[in-house]
């Protein structure tokens, strides 16, 4: 009989975690018909459903069409997330 040692298993980061890091950050978000939201990631649950906040909607042009308060988008809509928007493209996300 030999002796067997498990090893542990790094951690690893699931994209719901990095999500959940970016809260009070300025994202970007595109869904499916094209549209972008560049707002303050408020809130994420467990179905990628997130709530931004000082929202801006761009259209499939990428010119603004826009301004909202508060903005809830379904999970099953979004294509992608961009986090961390405001150190990438600054000058849009204050616009």
């Amino acid at each position: 009989m030999g002796i067997t040692m498990s090893v542990p298993k790094p951690k690893t980061a699931t994209p719901l975690k990095y999500l959940k890091s970016a809260i009070n950050q300025i994202v970007l978000v595109k869904i499916k018909d094209g549209h972008e939201y560049i707002g303050t990631l408020d809130m994420v649950d467990h179905t990628m459903n997130v709530v931004l906040s000082n929202c801006q909607e761009y259209g499939d042009n990428g010119k603004p069409t826009a301004r909202y308060g508060k903005v809830l988008i379904r999970g099953s809509h979004i294509v992608f997330i961009s986090i961390n928007y405001g150190q990438v493209a600054p000058e849009i996300a204050v616009g």
